[in-house]
């Protein structure tokens, strides 16, 4: 008995010990990250000398009083046997996105163009948000576009 009353002892100091544990980097300043919501969007059955249209949402950590605009930017595809990447006349984008006051997400419109795309064969290109001292990249998306 003496040695489970030591035992309960040593474990409510333990929980009493630890539980005073405290935030002090929670409120320091940070930049918001911003970035893709989907890791990867496809655009398919794009018949030859037309487009097909989508929409992917952007993403901010915070929320701010006032509409807050971000470059977007493609990037180099790092597998690129995987994922064949594709010629730029094959695809437009917003070249920035809006986030609109007191909110946390934006649209963007992403347009496959099939120019030279093979039939069939599904070619991908990767955006991301531009980082810059105002703002962190978040999340980047793979679009693939399919050729009918």
């Amino acid at each position: 008995m003496k040695k489970i009353k030591f035992l309960i002892l040593f474990l409510a100091v333990a929980v009493v010990g630890v539980s005073c544990e405290t935030y002090d980097d929670y409120d320091t300043n940070r930049l918001p990250a911003v970035g893709f919501t989907a890791k990867n969007k496809n655009i398919n059955s794009i018949p030859p000398g037309e487009e097909r249209s989508t929409t992917v949402d952007v993403f901010a950590s915070d929320v701010s009083t006032s509409d807050r605009t971000f470059n977007v930017i493609t990037v180099p595809i790092e597998d690129t046997e995987t994922n064949p990447p594709t010629a730029p006349e094959n695809y437009d984008f917003d070249r920035t996105v809006t986030i609109p006051a007191n909110s946390r997400v934006g649209t963007m419109t992403i347009t496959g163009i099939g120019v030279s795309l093979p039939r069939g064969v599904r070619e991908y290109f990767k955006l991301a948000i531009d980082s810059d001292d105002s703002v962190v990249a978040g999340g980047q998306i793979l679009i693939a576009l399919r050729g009918t």
